[in-house]
């Protein structure tokens, strides 16, 4: 019997494993990149994290160590904020904007100094080849008694463990609706395109750019369930940002994810049966992973 059995192949379920470091096997429903954490952004961005600040920074230091692990492209670096809204940032201007970015466009700007960005698609499948991941393995029943977790059923058989970690992101109300798990399905789009030498993380309003091997835009992020594409999301985003920086429109990209946020907007990290605990609910997905996953792993170990 296999001890842990993950339940999501996201990059939640993948780090989850990676800090569990024991006898693992990880359900994934699908390779559809529509729907899981290749539609990120994959980038960390502390100022905006709230009241998670520190779990954000927590995860900064987190990929660091993975990226130099594993030889993944990531870079720490600063964050320039195009906002009427400010966030205490340092107030810069064009001259010292153009020192630091010299093909924007903005009169005056917020930064930080403390973002992260990775290459998620290369973290993602660096990741996915250190465990055994059971691809087209829909889970469609819980057999339970006592409590307890007996095994699953999944489209491709039944599946026993002795601990079982649900990181189930958009499938979660599907399976524990009928628990009272309430969480709503966020839909946002990531958008690739050429990359134009931007050196940072960019936010224009509400709308983000940060480039890697490509440029990355992403920001749009409402209650909707529908894996269609939304074309106005899309020219908002691409209109925002080429207000300050220049993008190639030929040839996009256009993934749809969606993140299941729980009602307070805070991140769930559940026992929900004695030997099942479900991680969702988290807003800032990417950046909390690390954090969830330890929650999740040490209330295995220790029943809390």
């Amino acid at each position: 019997m296999t001890k842990l059995v993950i339940v999501g192949s996201g990059i939640t379920g993948l780090i989850t494993a990676l800090k569990y470091g024991g006898d693992v096997i990880i359900l994934e429903k699908n390779k559809i990149v529509a729907h899981n954490s290749k539609a990120s952004l994959w980038s960390i961005i502390p100022p905006l994290c709230g009241n998670h600040r520190e779990d954000c920074e927590k995860g900064i230091r987190f990929y660091e160590e993975i990226c130099e692990k594993y030889g993944i492209y990531c870079k720490k670096t600063h964050v320039i904020r195009v906002s009427s809204k400010k966030l205490g940032g340092k107030i810069i201007d064009r001259k010292e904007i153009r020192s630091i970015e010299p093909q924007l466009d903005i009169e005056e700007a917020e930064l930080f100094d403390a973002g992260l960005f990775v290459e998620g698609d290369e973290l993602f499948n660096t990741l996915g080849t250190e465990f055994n991941v059971e691809s087209n393995s829909e889970v469609t029943d819980i057999i339970v008694r006592d409590n307890e977790i007996k095994s699953l059923i999944t489209s491709k058989g039944e599946i026993k463990g002795e601990f079982y970690i649900f990181a189930t992101g958009y499938l979660t109300p599907k399976l524990f609706s009928k628990l009272g798990i309430e969480v709503n399905l966020f839909k946002g789009h990531l958008v690739i395109t050429k990359k134009t030498s931007l050196n940072g993380i960019l936010i224009v309003n509400d709308r983000i750019a940060v480039e890697g091997k490509n440029l990355y835009l992403n920001g749009d992020s409402k209650p909707n369930s529908s894996s269609a594409v939304d074309y106005d999301e899309i020219s908002k985003t691409i209109n925002e940002i080429a207000n300050v920086l220049k993008i190639d429109t030929n040839n996009l990209e256009i993934r749809v994810g969606f993140r299941s946020v729980s009602k307070d907007g805070e991140p769930i990290v559940k026992k929900i049966y004695s030997n099942g605990i479900l991680i969702t609910g988290h807003r800032f997905g990417f950046a909390l992973a690390p954090i969830l996953a330890e929650k999740a792993i040490q209330m295995i170990k220790y029943g809390h």
